[in-house]
Order: C-alpha cells, then sequence, then structure tokens
C-alpha cells in the first residue's frame, strides 16, 4: 500500500480557488453582518412620539433644540438640514472615540451655538434619508424636496419669521431644490405663506454642487448589495454621481434666486480625505495592511515555487478597487464650492464638516485640536449672517429705519417750557370711555351719591375732572377685553380718542410709540399684538400732492422719503400690512385737523376711508369732527382727561426738591379752586412750576387771569434772550414795563393770530393761514420775519420741528393761551376804541365790527366763554371792568336767562373783590345772582347754578342766610354735590347741627359736610359725631356717611360707627357696614363685628356685609365659611352677593366650589347667572361642574343661556357648523331653545344670508317672547335688507308693547329709511304706553329734516302728562336747524317752560333780537314765521315767550 501526499496530492489552482472562495464568503459575511445589525438598531431606535413639531406627513419632522425659546421672545429661526443616510440628531453629535457617552451636540449645546445666535430659535430638521429603502419605488429628489417644503412650512408656526437653514452634504441639494418649488407656487399664489420670502441665509457644509467621490464607486457593486437585501438605493445618489445637466440648472436657478431676494450665503469645504468603502464597513479590504498582505503572498508565492496564475488575477481585479478607494475628499472644493458665494475652509473630513467637539480649547486638547478653530469659522460666520439678516431683510429695514431713523429722540421729545425734556415716566396720560346713556337705569340711592359735577364749571369745560372709576381706562389697558354696554365682551382694535384742543392728544401719540419701541414691560400687551406702529399726524396729508393715493405711497412719503431704496421697503411694507393687517398698529393723529379731506368728492377721500378702516387703528381728533360715511364704528371711544390730583403732586415732587415748595404750592391750590382745576392741564401745571418762584416777592395770583398774566410775563423773559432783544444778564433785573417794550410786535403778532385764528375756529395754523395774516400785520420799521420768529416764541408749538420754519404749523400750547392773548386783542381795541379787524382764514373775508357789537352777538356763544373770562380778568386789572359789565347787562338779553347768570358769574370770578367804581354794580349783579338761585330751587328742586366753582363765594353764604328753611335744606342739598364748598359756607351751616329744630335740614348739613375731604375741624367732626346717637335714623345714617370719607379719624369715631353695626335700623346697620368698608387697617373687632352682620336679619345688611368684605385679601377661614354659608341664604341677592365675593379666589376649596355649583339650580335667574360667571374663568373645574353649565343652555331666562353659551364656548369666530347647528334651532319645537338660538346669534357681523332670513321668520311667529327676540337680533346691523326692515317695521303695530317698543329701537339711528316707515314710527307718539311714546321720540330725534306734521307730533308731546316724555320732546325740538310758528304755537306755553327748565342743565339760552334764534350750545336754531307773517310772527313768538319765561321767573332779571 502506498501512501498518499495529500499536499502534492492538491494541485496550485485548487489551493488558490479555495484561499479566493475563504476572502469572499469572509467579505461577504461581513457585509450582510455590519448593515443588517445596523439597520437593526435603527429600526429599534425609532418610537412613537408626540412631538407637537412632528409632521403630518410621515417621515418629516421639526424639533427644536433650544426650547428656553419661544416664538415671542425671538426673531429668527434656524433649520438644520443633514445629508443623505444620515438623521438627526445623531449628524449633529460629535462623539468621543475613547467614551462613547461623552458626546456634543453643537447646535444644543448652551455653551456652543445657542451662546452665539441671540433671539433665534434652533430646529433640525430630520427627512428619511435612507441610502437603501424598503420600497421598491425609489424617492426622487422633486419627491424629497417638495415633502420638505410642505413639512416646513406646515410646522412652523410664524411662516413669515426669518429663516437660516444650515444644510449638510445633500440637504443642500434637497433644500435649493425645495427653494425653486417655493418660487414657482408663490408666483402662481401670491397670497400664500412663501418658504421663499422666509429664508434669509444658507450655510452648506459640504455640499455636493458637482458630485462626489461616490463616482468612484461601482455602481453595480451599490446596486447589487441592496439587492441582496431585498432594498432598492434612493434615486438621490444620482446626484453624488458627478455634474449633471439638472443640477448645473438647479444651481444657477438658486444663484438667481439669492440675488434676487438678497440672501446670505456661505459654504464650507472639507479639507481631509475620507475613506469611501468605511461606510460600508469595507474599509479594511483596501487598508494598508491588506496591501502588504498580497505582497507577502506573492512574494512568498514567488520564493516557494509556488506561484500561480490565478493569484495574480485576483490582485489584479482588487488592485483597482484599492486604488479608487484610497483615501480622498468625498465632496472637493470645486464641488463644494460656487463663485457666487464666500467659501470657507475646515480642517477636517466630511463626516465631521457638521460635528463638533466644543468651542474652546482646554490644556487636555492635542496640540493639533482644530476643533474651536472650526466651530468658531462656522459659528461666527452664522453670528455675521444673522446680524445682517437683522439689518437687511426688507422688511427688518423698513421697521429698523422707522424705528431708529423716523422716531427719533428729537422727534419724539416732549418739551417743558424752561426747555429742558419731559421724562416719559412724568407724562401721565388718563383716558376714559366715553359712554352712552343707558336707558331705564336705576338712580343712584342717596348714600351712593357722588358730588355733582356741573357741565358749565371751568374744569368740566376744560375736561380735567376726575372720571368715575368703572369708566377709567390706563393707556397700557387699551387693547384689553372689556365690557361693551351690551354686556358682551368685546376685543377692542379700533379705537377713537377724543381730546379738545392743547390736551396732549400729540403728547399721546408720542407716549405710545416711545412705550412700543421700548418694549416697555407695562406695554408687553402691545408687544404681542402688534408687529409694529406706524404713526399718521393726518394733517402731513394735506402736504401729500403725487398720486396714486395708496398705503404704499404713504409709506414713501411719509417714512421713506430720505431712503435710498424707499419703493422697496415702502413695497414690502405694504405688502405685509396688506395680508396681516391686524398685526400693524396706526395711529391716526389729529382727523380733526383734515376736514376737507372727507368730502366725497376730494381725490384722497377714498384712500383716507381705507386708511381710517384699517383693523387696528387708535384715531385722536377733537370731539366735534365725526367718522365719515363708510367708516367703520370703532370698538371703544374714550377722551382725554387731565391728570388725576395724586398725579399732580407726584409731578410737583419730581419738579421740586424742597418739600416746603411743594407744600407751598399744595397749599395755594387748595385756597384756589379754579386754579387746582386748571393745572390739571398738563401745560398748564408746567407753566407754574416754570413760574413759581417768581412769586417769592409778590402778591400771589388770585384769578385765572392774573396765573396767566404771570406765566405771560416769565416766558416773555425767556423770549427775549431768544430773540436776541435782552442778554441774560438783563433779564435777571429787567422790569414789566421794559419787557413788554421788548416783546411789542411779538405780542401784536401773537393778539391778532390767536384772534384771527378763534374767530375762524381754527387752532392749528398752516403757511396759507400765516399768508393771510401777514398781510394783516405787517410792523414797520423792523425786521420782523414771521416764520423764523415764530419758532422762537414758547407761547407756540410745532408738530413737525423737523420741518423747515416755512413749512410748519404752529398751534398755542394749550387753547386757553390763545384764548387768552385774543381776549388781550379785543381789550386794546377796546380800549383804543378801535374796531376789531375779523378776517376769516377760510375763505379770507375780512370785516370790521365794533367790540361792543362783537360782545353782543357773541356773549352766549359758549366758545367764547373763557375768552370773556379773560376779557373782564384783563379790563379789571387795568380798572375798566365796569363799562365792560355793563355792555353785558344790556339788550339783546337771553329771554331764558340762566344762561345769561352763567355768564355774569364766570366773569365776576375773574374780578378780584376790591373798591372801585364797579362795587356798586357789582353787588347789584351778585343780588341778582341770589335771587336767581332761590328761584331755581323753587323751580326745579335743586341749583345748578349753586353747583359751579364760579358762583361767589359771598353769594352763597347771603342766599344760605336769607332763604326758609324748607329751600335751606334743598339749597344746601344742591351745594354738597360740589366738589369742594367754601369754609364760609361750612361755618354758617355747621352750627345748625345743634340747634336745628328740622331733621330734614340737619340731614342737609351732614350731607354737605359729606364730601368735604380735606380735612374738617375737630368741633365739627365732633358735632357730627354727636348725631350718631340721634333718635331718628335718617339722621344717624346721614351722620355715619358723612364721618365715612374722612381719612384719618380718631379712634373713638371708628368705635362710633363700629357701635352702629348693632343699631336697631338696618339702614343704619347697612350704612355703618360701607363706611367701614374702604378702610384697611381695621381692628380685628370691627372686622368681626362687620362679619357677624352675615347673619343679620335685614338682606340689605347681609348683602353690605358680604360686599365690604369681598375685597379683602387676608380673610380668616371662618369668615370665608361664612360669606360661603350665604349661598344657601333665603334672598337671591345676598346669595348672588355671596357668589362674587368668593368669584375671584384662586384656592378655593372643592366644598365651595360645589356651593357655587349648586347656585346653578337657584330658583332666582341672576343668582343662577353669578354661578356661571363665578365658575366661567376657572381651569379646575371639574366634568360635573362644566354639566351643570351646559345644562343652563335651556334655562328659561335667556341672560342665564347666554351667559352659558360664553361660558363653555368663549369664542367670538365660531366654526360655520356651530353657527348652523345653532341656527337650526330657530326651527325646534322648543320655545326656549328658540329664543336661545335667536339670542347666540344676536350681534354676529358674519352670519350668512340665510341664517339671517330664518331670524327674520320669527318676527312672524306666534310667541310674542319670538318676536321680541328676533327684532333684537336684528338690531343694530347696518347691512340689513329692504325686506327684513319692513318686518320690522310691521311690528310697530304688534299688540304687544314690548315688541313694538324693540322694534321702535330696531328702526332708530337708520338715516335710509322710507318714508312710511318714518310714519309708523311717529304714530306710535299718540300710544298710551309712556315708554313707547319715548322711545318714538328718541327714534325721530336724531334727524334734522322731519316734516312739519311730525314735529307737531312731537310739539304736542310737551304737553304730555309724563316728564320724561317732554322732556325727550324739547330735545328733539332742539335739534332741529329751524322751527316755525306752526309747530311752536299752539304750545308755546309748554315750550318756553320746557326751554327754562332745561337751560338750567344745558347750555341753551335765546336770543330775543329781530332776529331770534334758540342757542343750543354751538348750534343756532332759526324761528320762522309762515310765508304772510314773517318777522311780525316772530315777534309775537318771542313776546309770548317772554311773558311765559316772566310769569315762571316771577320777573328775576
Amino acid at each position: 500500500m502506498i501512501p498518499v501526499n495529500l499536499s502534492q496530492s492538491t494541485s496550485l489552482p485548487g489551493w488558490t480557488t479555495v484561499l479566493c472562495l475563504l476572502v469572499g464568503a469572509t467579505a461577504a459575511c461581513l457585509w450582510f453582518h455590519f448593515p443588517l445589525t445596523r439597520s437593526t438598531r435603527a429600526l429599534s431606535s425609532v418610537k412613537p412620539t408626540s412631538d407637537s413639531t412632528r409632521s403630518a406627513r410621515p417621515g418629516i419632522s421639526l424639533r427644536q433644540v433650544n426650547p428656553d425659546k419661544n416664538e415671542a421672545n425671538t426673531d429668527i429661526d434656524i433649520i438644520a438640514i443633514h445629508g443623505l443616510d444620515t438623521k438627526s440628531p445623531d449628524t449633529w453629535v460629535w462623539v468621543d472615540p475613547n467614551d462613547p457617552n461623552n458626546t456634543v451636540n453643537w447646535l444644543a449645546d448652551r455653551r456652543m451655538l445657542p451662546s452665539r445666535v441671540g433671539a433665534a430659535r434652533i430646529f433640525t430638521c430630520d427627512w428619511p434619508a435612507d441610502l437603501r429603502q424598503q420600497s421598491s419605488v425609489p424617492t426622487t429628489l422633486h419627491e424629497s424636496a417638495q415633502s420638505l417644503r410642505d413639512s416646513i412650512q406646515h410646522l412652523k408656526v410664524n411662516t413669515t419669521r426669518p429663516i437660516l437653514f444650515i444644510a449638510s452634504c445633500l440637504g443642500g441639494i434637497i433644500l435649493i431644490k425645495a427653494l425653486e418649488i417655493d418660487h414657482q407656487h408663490t408666483k402662481d399664489n401670491a397670497d400664500s405663506p412663501s418658504l421663499t420670502r422666509a429664508t434669509r441665509g444658507v450655510v452648506f457644509l459640504a455640499t455636493p454642487f458637482r458630485g462626489t467621490a461616490f463616482k468612484n464607486m461601482p455602481s453595480l457593486l451599490l446596486k447589487a448589495l441592496a439587492a441582496l437585501q431585498d432594498q432598492t438605493v434612493t434615486a438621490l445618489i444620482d446626484y453624488t454621481l458627478g455634474a449633471t445637466p439638472d443640477l448645473d440648472e438647479l444651481t444657477k436657478g438658486f444663484i438667481t434666486l439669492t440675488k434676487n431676494h438678497n440672501y446670505q450665503v456661505v459654504v464650507f469645504w472639507e479639507a481631509r480625505n475620507t475613506v469611501l468603502l468605511r461606510k460600508f464597513h469595507l474599509a479594511w479590504i483596501v487598508s494598508t495592511w491588506i496591501l502588504l498582505a498580497w505582497l507577502v503572498a506573492l512574494t512568498s508565492a514567488w520564493l516557494l515555487d509556488l506561484f500561480s496564475p490565478w493569484l495574480l488575477v485576483f490582485f489584479l481585479l482588487w488592485l483597482p478597487v484599492f486604488l479608487s478607494c484610497q483615501p480622498q475628499l468625498l465632496v472637493d472644493k470645486s464641488s463644494a464650492t460656487l463663485s457666487d458665494f464666500k467659501t470657507q475652509r475646515l480642517d477636517r473630513p466630511h463626516v465631521m464638516m457638521n460635528k463638533f467637539a466644543h468651542s474652546n480649547c482646554t490644556n487636555e486638547c492635542k496640540k493639533d485640536c482644530t476643533e474651536s478653530d472650526d466651530f468658531g469659522h462656522v459659528s461666527r460666520k452664522i453670528e455675521v449672517m444673522l446680524k445682517t439678516i437683522r439689518e437687511e431683510s426688507p422688511l427688518e429695514q423698513a421697521d429698523g429705519w422707522i424705528r431708529k431713523r423716523h422716531y427719533t429722540q428729537e422727534k419724539l421729545k416732549i418739551e417743558r417750557l424752561s426747555g429742558d425734556t419731559l421724562s416719559m415716566d412724568r407724562c401721565y396720560i388718563n383716558l376714559a370711555i366715553i359712554g352712552e346713556p343707558r336707558e331705564n337705569s336705576e338712580k343712584a340711592s342717596e348714600t351712593d351719591a357722588a358730588p355733582h359735577k356741573s357741565p358749565f364749571t371751568l374744569t368740566a369745560r376744560l375736561k380735567v375732572e376726575t372720571p368715575e372709576k368703572n369708566i377709567q381706562v390706563e393707556l397700557s389697558s387699551l387693547f384689553d377685553p372689556r365690557k361693551d354696554s351690551e354686556g358682551q365682551t368685546t376685543n377692542p382694535r379700533r379705537i377713537l380718542i377724543h381730546g379738545r384742543a392743547g390736551v396732549g392728544k400729540t403728547t399721546l401719540c408720542k407716549k405710545m410709540v416711545n412705550e412700543f419701541i421700548r418694549r416697555s414691560g407695562e406695554f408687553r400687551k402691545w408687544n404681542e399684538l402688534f408687529d409694529r406702529i406706524l404713526w399718521v399726524p393726518l394733517r402731513k396729508l394735506k402736504g401729500w400732492s403725487s398720486p396714486p393715493y395708496n398705503l404704499e405711497g404713504l409709506f414713501c412719503y411719509e417714512y421713506f422719503d430720505q431712503h435710498l431704496n424707499c419703493s422697496i421697503l415702502a413695497k414690502e411694507l405694504f405688502r405685509t400690512v396688506d395680508s396681516n393687517g391686524q398685526k400693524t398698529l396706526f395711529i391716526l393723529d389729529g382727523l380733526d385737523e383734515i376736514s376737507q379731506l372727507l368730502d366725497d368728492n376730494h381725490p384722497k377721500f377714498s384712500f383716507l376711508k381705507h386708511l381710517l378702516n384699517q383693523p387696528s387703528v387708535i384715531i385722536t381728533s377733537r370731539p366735534h369732527v365725526s367718522l365719515p360715511r363708510g367708516v367703520h364704528s370703532p370698538d371703544l371711544k374714550l377722551e382725554t382727561v387731565g391728570f388725576y390730583p395724586a398725579q399732580v403732586v407726584e409731578y410737583l415732587r419730581a419738579t421740586f426738591i424742597d418739600a416746603k415748595t411743594v407744600e407751598d404750592i399744595q397749599s395755594y391750590l387748595q385756597r384756589h379752586q379754579l386754579v387746582q382745576g386748571l393745572v390739571r392741564i398738563p401745560v398748564q401745571l408746567d407753566a407754574l412750576c416754570y413760574t413759581w418762584h417768581s412769586f417769592e416777592d409778590k402778591t400771589m395770583p388770585g384769578t385765572m387771569t392774573a396765573m396767566y398774566k404771570a406765566i405771560e410775563e416769565n416766558l416773555w423773559k425767556k423770549d427775549i434772550v431768544r430773540l436776541e432783544k435782552r442778554t441774560q444778564r438783563q433779564v435777571r433785573v429787567v422790569r414789566r414795563s421794559e419787557i413788554s417794550n421788548s416783546a411789542e410786535d411779538e405780542v401784536q403778532l401773537l393778539e391778532i393770530l390767536a384772534f384771527t385764528g378763534m374767530q375762524s375756529d381754527v387752532i392749528d395754523f398752516e403757511p396759507r393761514h400765516r399768508d393771510a395774516i401777514s398781510e394783516q400785520y405787517n410792523p414797520t420799521g423792523t425786521n420782523f420775519v414771521l416764520d423764523e420768529t415764530l419758532g422762537h416764541l414758547s407761547f407756540l408749538r410745532t408738530s413737525d420741528p423737523s420741518s423747515k420754519d416755512r413749512d410748519r404749523n404752529y398751534h398755542f400750547i394749550h387753547l386757553t393761551f390763545q384764548e387768552y392773548f385774543a381776549a388781550r386783542y379785543f381789550i386794546r381795541q377796546w380800549k383804543a376804541k378801535q374796531q376789531l379787524n375779523c378776517l376769516q382764514l377760510s375763505g379770507g373775508n375780512r370785516n370790521y365790527i365794533e367790540p361792543a357789537t362783537f360782545l353782543q352777538e357773541h356773549k352766549y356763544d359758549p366758545r367764547y366763554d373763557i375768552f370773556w373770562r379773560f376779557v373782564a380778568g384783563l379790563l379789571d386789572a387795568d380798572g375798566e371792568a365796569l363799562g365792560f359789565f355793563q355792555t353785558i347787562e344790556e339788550e339783546p338779553r337771553d329771554l331764558l336767562g340762566p344762561t345769561h347768570q352763567r355768564l355774569v358769574m364766570h366773569c365776576l370770578s375773574e374780578v378780584e373783590r376790591k373798591e372801585s367804581n364797579f362795587t356798586g354794580l357789582r353787588a347789584r349783579l351778585e343780588n341778582q345772582l341770589a335771587q336767581w338761585l332761590l328761584f331755581e330751587c323753587d323751580f326745579m328742586g335743586s341749583s345748578m347754578l349753586a353747583c359751579e366753582m364760579e358762583c361767589p363765594e359771598q353769594v352763597l353764604v347771603s342766599t344760605l342766610k336769607q332763604t326758609s328753611e324748607g329751600t335751606r335744606s334743598i339749597f344746601l342739598d344742591s351745594l354738597s354735590r360740589r366738589t369742594a364748598v367754601p369754609s364760609s359756607v361750612i361755618n354758617v351751616a355747621s352750627p345748625w347741627l345743634n340747634d336745628c329744630a328740622s331733621k330734614r335740614l340737619c340731614i342737609a348739613v351732614l350731607g354737605l359736610l359729606r364730601h368735604q375731604h380735606n380735612g374738617l375741624p375737630e368741633t365739627i367732626l365732633q358735632g357730627i359725631a354727636a348725631q350718631l346717637k340721634d333718635q331718628e335714623g335718617h339722621v344717624r345714617r346721614a351722620a355715619i356717611n358723612a364721618l365715612q370719607g374722612q381719612v384719618d379719624l380718631p379712634e373713638e369715631m371708628l368705635q362710633g360707627i363700629a357701635a352702629r353695626l348693632k343699631d336697631q335700623d338696618a339702614d343704619v346697620r347697612r350704612a355703618a357696614i360701607e363706611a367701614l368698608q374702604g378702610r384697611a387697617d381695621l381692628p380685628e373687632e370691627i372686622l368681626q363685628g362687620i362679619a357677624a352682620r352675615l347673619k343679620d336679619q335685614d338682606a340689605h345688611v347681609r348683602q353690605a356685609a358680604i360686599e365690604a368684605l369681598q375685597g379683602r385679601a387676608d380673610l380668616p377661614e371662618e369668615i370665608l365659611q361664612g360669606i360661603a354659608a350665604r349661598l344657601e341664604d333665603q334672598d337671591g341677592l345676598v346669595r348672588g352677593s355671596a357668589i362674587e365675593a368668593l368669584q375671584g379666589r384662586a384656592d378655593l376649596p372643592e366644598e365651595m366650589l360645589q356651593g357655587i355649583t349648586a347656585r346653578l339650580k337657584d330658583q332666582d335667574w341672576y343668582v343662577r347667572l353669578a354661578a356661571i360667571e363665578a365658575l366661567q374663568g376657572r381651569a379646575d373645574l371639574l366634568e360635573e361642574m362644566l354639566q351643570g353649565i351646559a345644562a343652563r343652555l335651556k334655562d328659561q331666562d335667556w341672560n342665564v343661556r347666554l351667559a352659558a353659551i360664553e361660558a363653555l364656548q368663549g369664542r367670538a369666530d365660531l366654526p360655520e357648523e356651530i353657527l348652523q347647528g345653532i341656527a337650526s334651532r330657530l326651527e325646534d319645537q322648543e320655545r326656549l331653545l328658540r329664543l336661545a338660538a335667536i339670542e347666540a346669534l344676536q350681534g354676529r357681523a358674519d352670519l350668512p344670508k340665510e341664517i339671517l332670513q330664518g331670524t327674520a321668520a320669527r318676527l312672524e311667529h306666534q310667541d310674542a317672547d319670538v318676536r321680541l327676540a328676533a327684532i333684537e337680533a336684528l338690531q343694530g346691523r347696518a347691512d340689513l335688507p329692504e325686506e327684513i326692515l319692513q318686518s320690522i317695521a310691521a311690528r310697530l303695530e304688534d299688540q304687544e308693547r314690548l315688541v313694538r317698543l324693540a322694534a321702535i329701537k330696531a328702526l332708530q339711528g337708520r338715516a335710509d329709511l322710507p318714508e312710511e316707515i318714518l310714519q309708523g314710527t311717529a304714530a306710535r307718539l299718540e300710544d298710551q304706553e309712556r315708554l313707547l311714546r319715548l322711545a318714538a321720540i328718541r327714534a325721530l330725534q336724531g334727524r334734522a329734516d322731519l316734516p312739519e306734521e311730525m314735529l307737531q307730533g312731537i310739539a304736542a308731546r310737551l304737553e304730555d302728562q309724563d316728564a320724561d316724555v317732554r322732556q325727550a320732546a324739547i330735545e328733539a325740538l332742539i335739534n332741529q336747524a329751524e322751527l316755525s310758528l306752526n309747530v311752536l304755537s299752539p304750545y308755546v306755553k309748554s315750550f318756553c317752560k320746557a326751554l327754562l327748565q332745561k337751560s338750567f342743565e344745558k347750555h341753551l339760552y335765546w336770543h330775543a333780537s329781530d332776529r331770534g334764534f334758540i342757542g343750543v350750545n354751538l348750534t343756532r336754531i332759526s324761528l320762522r314765521g309762515s310765508q304772510h307773517e314773517g318777522k311780525e310772527a316772530v315777534k309775537l313768538l318771542l313776546q309770548n315767550g317772554a311773558t311765559t319765561v316772566a310769569m315762571e321767573t316771577d320777573n328775576r332779571y
């Protein structure tokens, strides 16, 4: 047997084959192992997500990686897009090779990119980027790009926010394709959100614009390997293999897009090589040690004589793979860069181009570490790009230019009379709601009465009285939700602010702009609501003469006139405002100054109407100007009011360091009530402060005129230096006469300017006005330049100080200064016995009139009220008041009387009480005034004349002493309504507390003392306290009320009031509770005493106790429990008050919430209503509580149903399906549900036509309640069709009076009613129901062109048995432009009596001359006879009227 040698029996080619098979098998195993393992890990790591940023499109998501930033506090979004065969966040994470747990995400790490980008949010975008896909259809570039675009637009909250993209590798190609798609879509849909417009910059990290080194990889190998795993290679791989025509076209399009949209672009390219097969875990095949192995194998085979050609063949097959897969740049510089963009080299391989380890190298770093350098290169470029983006996007440029270059400090500064700038912190702006008078409002009880504000007093005319708390509005809360007059919650966005001339409307605008641009914390809500404020002084529209007149043109004209890219910025701002007008707040300042543009035929009217109709707008105007036709009604009407008393004190303390000076000024103001009212006007307070130190060696001014003379003198001292007529040193010792001589020309200029403007009703003097005046005033012998001079006078202001002198508009610092200088001109001509030069600035007409004649014609004109005060004061200073008052007393006189007495009274207030030739006439005038006070008390049951601060103190005292005891009580009641009562009057009245026999008089004295909060003497306080023990309950209650307003009551008086908590009279107990209610420092025993009244036998007392405890935050638990126990009270009002007391407390225990919830089923509707409102705003309601509210949707009372709907829905923008659901209830069989549906639809502006028709159909319903609700639902809608109006008018004949009443109200105020509807309304003048007669008069009242037969019907109501109807009738008649004898003659006595009564309450006078007319405020009603009777008939009417008035007044003239 021969042994066999295996080594010899096996051929060499066989061994080679075996070797190759072994190598191939090993490679294949490794290939399958690593990808499958990796895929398994990837799949296992995918978890369901509830991330709010995940797209509806599968596989696409945006995730914010710096969650501390939100949309409100950021301005730019950064979105990072990864490349092919990667995912987020892994692709952005650096992993320590020595410690896999040590990772850094440079996009999220607070120390890295977030620390460099400021107010920017950072997102990562994760998209399906697998190289090999399970789908049989490969994802194309277009599909991926479309998906990316849709996802970003779907996921971003605000698609107009600027975006900076960071695109890694192929993510950059997908991004520019997405931008191409979006650009095409935007061209077809201009109004849709645009990713192209939102994009501001792109950072490309090794993006292959011309392919990658993958082109050297055999594509068949990739496809074969993918096929082995039942996968396909993504079609995106084609864009990595090299430059293609499609890729070239795509990059060219992106370059064009970049230029058109001014994108900021930076590209980074890699500088280190990459082993391509490392991606597939096959890098070992082409490694250096494999090459060495081959060389060793070949050499060994040669030396051992084992060489085989097969070995060489396999080596030669492997060698090209080795050579092609050597480390190289995956995306080289030529592919990663474009010549049009900035480039930057990073010394790192491709896989590390989107990963950075740290931003600052440490000692532990290797010497060749480039992490911090490379991160610094990338982050610095991003920082620069962000800065540029913030500054250079067209919209940001526009906003920045307006904010920094238009709203300059110079433009927004508020200059004091001293020349110093007033800090915005001391610029107090007070606003009050202009409320509509509510019908059938309940009169306040005696205990709730407040001091009456006379409409005729100086402070009322100047609008500087403190408004009631419930109508005060803080400027910062202007846009807060609030209840309207109907109790509905509104979000005001369109606001109209009225303000008299010189009260600071422009200052208000500056304040709003300043607070907004400096993002004041108090005005944070404004910055959340609006992106920008556009302040438009409307007066500038008059100088705009370059059509077309549109918003884009306005922006160019007003804001960007000096900008090189004016049209670009204006166009971008217009596009933004046009697409999202809610986010831009327009402040349209001075509607009254462009009255000539409000004509329908004016070329700018259409644009002006569009401007006024902006969705977010504040419009300022003087009160007499109305919004033009076609302009939407405002959501909120406000008026500016003066400083509040506390603000005056704050201003003084901020102005004077010396506390003694502040005390002296306060003491002076306390003694001079008229001046105290004046300084609530900001500029007047500033003037007083500027002038105060000049009073040190002089007599303090006692009248308004004396105050103005002192202010004038001090301001002229400043101005003659500015005019270079005196030096600063000379001014310190200059005499008054020397000041007058130095400024003689300028004084006369101001006098003529003021008088001409006043009698032409001009307060803002334009260049054309000054041109007309300069012809009248041209002093000889001087180098007087009008426009240059005006700019140096402290008495004038310009709204645009940046414009040229010639182009400026000027106005007096306050209207009262214009009236003061106009009065100076009048007395100059009066004393010189020369005519007044009356130039009409509107038409250029000029006429001359004697001063006495001017006085007779205008003495009752309310526009001249303050003017005549100044005339009286200035003439008195010169000792010539006598002739002026004699002329006032001459005919023609007010036939009625009260208006004449007010004129005399106001003028007397400016005449100092001293011995002169005027003393005798003054005594007669004051005696006549005293007689009128007594007559008014008898005729009206009160005295409005006595309420005025101008009523002479001596007249009040003498009247009080000479009147009977019955009239004395009436007179004291009237005096108690004054804001302040002279001490002499108090001294006369207070002794009557001790010795008056009449309890009524005692109560009247206590009522007088009630509102004197300036500190009553101790003796008077003791006298009041003594009445706490009076036997009469009404007296005890009046005594408590008198002590209630005193600030620092002694302890024994507080205890005396507290003792009345146990009084036998329930009204006294309630008054005691109310007196103690507002005091924060009540002892514990008094607080417990109030709490004990929670169980009082009288419901009103229990209710008062709850209200007294309601506002206290620190109530003990037992008192809270005591209030909660009242939820079960037998009285509904008490239960309602208990709910309201608990309503605002956030920490209520569940049992109290349950107690409130139980009241949802209360027997009283107002308790159920209160329970709903108490639960409405709470987020912690249990399911059963919500169900309880929902059950009230079927409540029998519509107020409760409506409250339930508001509580559950809480939305003004209900979707169509909900509206349709409510509308479907209009046909429900249940009456209550039909009512609820109509009430829910009431007042909605967006109702579809079919819902309106369904509501109108209910007007014919057999149920009166349904008809009533349907009318109310339609009421107030301006766009009702003719047939619906006719249906409402048909209800004027309804058998139910409430339905008839609702129909009248629904038709009221409509200007275009047909004649037959007007006749139907007039027919209700004879209705047997007083409310219907009243409503009919009010419906006709606003029409100035009523037919004579309707006027006769109204005149007949002058003899109505109801006083309210008679008052409404006289109101309707005095709203007419003219009245005829045919209307008045049958009712002349009733007419005259009604006029007389009205004249005590309103500025109303009957001018008894041949041209007889009735004056009502600023309007005049002409009196005409028939065609045959003419003037004789009017004279007859005047005689009859005079006889009637004389009989009523007992000839008190």
